[in-house]
């Protein structure tokens, strides 16, 4: 089992592995709130779509020069087609909460440090779903969120 790069502890509760005490705490505080219609658990967005590039291998022609034989045989990497397509990004959030006036909110509980890549990300998420991506970090005090 790797080891989390923030000091990270998984943590089970009823049945459901959290990556994390904090997120842990922060499920029982929203189970808790009565005004919490659904929890959705690890919700998942494509913040950046699925694309082409021009094949390296074979540089776009979709062929590639066979010295043994001399002759060009179709690329195996992109198939012959000339390009090949990346799978994009997905982002999973911690929590999507739908509460009982109807609005919605999405998430990301931190117990620590964000990693370096995280503000990218999250400004990919609000861009490609059009909604904000809510922090919430425990205090001493209780949880900020943001």
């Amino acid at each position: 089992m790797r080891k989390n790069k923030y000091g990270a502890k998984k943590r089970m509760l009823g049945g459901i592995e959290f990556d994390s005490i904090a997120e842990s705490e922060f499920y029982l505080l929203l189970k808790a709130d009565k005004t919490v219609q659904e929890i959705e658990l690890h919700p998942e967005y494509q913040i950046i779509d699925p694309y082409k590039v021009k094949c390296g291998r074979c540089t776009g022609t979709g062929q590639r020069f066979n010295e043994r034989t001399g002759n060009f045989n179709k690329c195996t990497l992109c198939k012959g087609a000339g390009k090949r397509t990346k799978r994009g990004a997905i982002y999973t959030a911690d929590f999507f909460v739908r509460y009982i006036d109807g609005h919605e909110a999405v998430y990301d509980v931190k117990g620590g440090p964000t990693s370096r890549d995280f503000t990218l990300r999250r400004k990919l998420f609000e861009m490609k779903t059009g909604r904000e991506l809510k922090i919430a970090k425990k205090t001493k005090q209780g949880w900020d969120i943001k």
